[in-house]
């Protein structure tokens, strides 16, 4: 039972009046409303309603919208809409709790709540049918030394558990609820933060597997435009890493766990067929990635599009998707490398400040080329590569790497090149694992024979690189990598050169700080 929508009746009753005088109105512990001298004072004090005669009219519009009487020491209120009973209430005159909740349609009982006591305390509510048949009850327990609230649990007319939610037994917040099914095997459970009381977390569980899917639910912060409700929630497995904390203490057996401090700013996502997202979402639709109300696409840079809707051949309704973009807070990356000080690519590590780097090429002052940009000669080099340049933020230290090789002469397939890419290749799949190899060439581009592949690249026309992206299942091998790009480009007409690049994960921070100054 959910409560039988009470929190209905709370919200009318918190424009009523009464016609008494300084009485107090309670729903449970909570103060309904007040009646002060024929005026009724919502749950805030604000005058909402008045009293005349023994009917309660709308203060704005001087509308009668129920009726009040006295009888024996009960209160009896009743709400109407045009000459039609919705709603009445019983309270006890002298504690001011509510006995009684009746619901009506079309002029007929259509449910009714009886309300039990142990002093102030509430212990049982029950519920019956249009003909007093039980349909539920919900039972109430208390901490014995705070004599705060600590469950509620929720059963049908079969006496069957349903529902149970769970409160601190200090402060009274709830803090958990959990579901159940007919077999009284969880459902799904939610958990809440004791501090806003927001949902912040739900463990849905299947019929098929005992280990429940974990879904987290985003806060926004005052400022945004938009809220999120139970049914907005993100799959931690397709948005991951924007939110990795404590990086050398996580696991492939620990999942990373959502940070429930962030904040999110969201606007309308416009994409069409012919746009890279969607094609993300098909390629992902074919991975079964997709479910069949909503989707969440992540990328790179801590913003990520959530679709809601598919349609009846599971295709995403590209009209209805969102943009996210988080408020991260700031992360301590440097602590975010496994393998320890000096033995990320080059010897260089997230996170790494100019004076560690400076350490790590032999105490040689670093070249600055402009912005983050500095070129330098780190002791553990690689003889193919002669220039190596690293990105350094004075707020989040090393982002970026990129080293490229000398000119290598090439006939014009591009042989030679193609040699040494692949002699680079072999180490860094023995090390990052799978790849993914890339060897396109325009579609309105004429040459795209073998022969022409110094001409193709020298045009702009060819992409060949090897690129490798950290996942769920393999982020601790990439010692706070995000991404690893190998490539051969060229420098004049019989000339290529080899280039590796690696962006770690604090890379997006970084370049939001350096474009902070803009």
């Amino acid at each position: 039972m959910k409560r039988f929508s009470l929190s209905m009746m709370f919200f009318f009753m918190s424009f009523l009046s009464f016609a008494f005088s300084d009485i107090k109105l309670y729903f449970d512990s909570d103060i309904a409303f007040e009646i002060k001298d024929d005026n009724i004072l919502d749950k805030d004090g604000k005058l909402s309603m008045i009293i005349r005669d023994g009917k309660l009219y709308e203060l704005e519009n001087n509308i009668c919208v129920g009726t009040i009487s006295e009888d024996n020491g009960i209160i009896s209120i009743s709400l109407s809409q045009e000459d039609v009973n919705v709603f009445s209430f019983d309270f006890n005159k002298l504690t001011g709790l509510i006995l009684k909740v009746i619901y009506y349609k079309d002029n007929s009982v259509d449910s009714s709540v009886l309300f039990e006591y142990e002093k102030d305390k509430l212990l049982k509510t029950t519920s019956y049918d249009e003909n007093n048949s039980l349909k539920g009850t919900s039972q109430y327990s208390y901490d014995k030394k705070t004599g705060v609230r600590t469950k509620i649990s929720d059963y049908n007319g079969n006496a069957q558990l349903i529902s149970l939610t769970e409160f601190d037994n200090k402060l009274g917040k709830k803090i958990k609820e959990t579901e159940y099914n007919e077999d009284s095997s969880i459902k799904n459970q939610t958990l809440f933060s004791i501090d806003t009381g927001n949902a912040i977390e739900r463990l849905v569980y299947t019929s098929n597997s005992k280990n429940p899917m974990k879904w987290t639910f985003l806060k926004f912060n005052e400022e945004g435009k938009y809220s999120l409700g139970d049914n907005f929630y993100l799959d931690k497995y397709l948005c991951w890493y924007p939110v990795l904390e404590d990086y050398a203490e996580k696991s492939k057996d620990k999942p990373i766990e959502w940070n429930d401090s962030y904040s999110a700013r969201i606007r309308k996502y416009n994409f069409t067929k012919n746009t890279d997202g969607y094609r993300v979402i098909e390629n992902l639709k074919n991975k079964r990635y997709l479910s069949l109300s909503s989707f969440a696409l992540c990328n790179k840079n801590s913003n990520f599009c959530y679709c809601f809707g598919t349609t009846e051949n599971d295709e995403i309704d590209i009209s209805s998707c969102y943009e996210i973009e988080f408020i991260k807070k700031k992360r301590n990356y440097s602590s975010m490398n496994k393998s320890g000080t000096g033995k990320g690519p080059f010897g260089f590590d997230i996170g790494m400040t100019y004076e560690q780097i400076k350490n790590a090429c032999n105490g040689t002052e670093l070249e600055h080329i402009s912005d983050d940009r500095y070129y330098v000669k780190p002791k553990k080099s690689h003889p193919l590569f002669e220039k190596y340049i690293v990105w350094i933020s004075d707020e989040y230290g090393l982002y970026y790497i990129k080293a490229m090789s000398h000119d290598i002469y090439s006939s014009d397939y591009g042989t030679e090149p193609k040699r040494e890419f692949e002699k680079i290749l072999t180490p860094l799949e023995k090390k990052y694992g799978k790849f993914s190899r890339i060897d396109t060439v325009k579609s309105d581009y004429h040459f795209k024979d073998d022969k022409d592949f110094m001409m193709s690249l020298r045009d702009g026309a060819r992409t060949y690189r090897a690129e490798w992206y950290a996942t769920k299942d393999n982020y601790q091998d990439y010692d706070g990598l995000i991404g690893i790009l190998l490539g051969i480009n060229v420098s004049s007409f019989s000339k290529a050169y080899i280039w590796l690049e690696y962006e770690f994960l604090n890379h997006d921070d970084a370049k939001d700080a350096l474009n902070d100054v803009l």
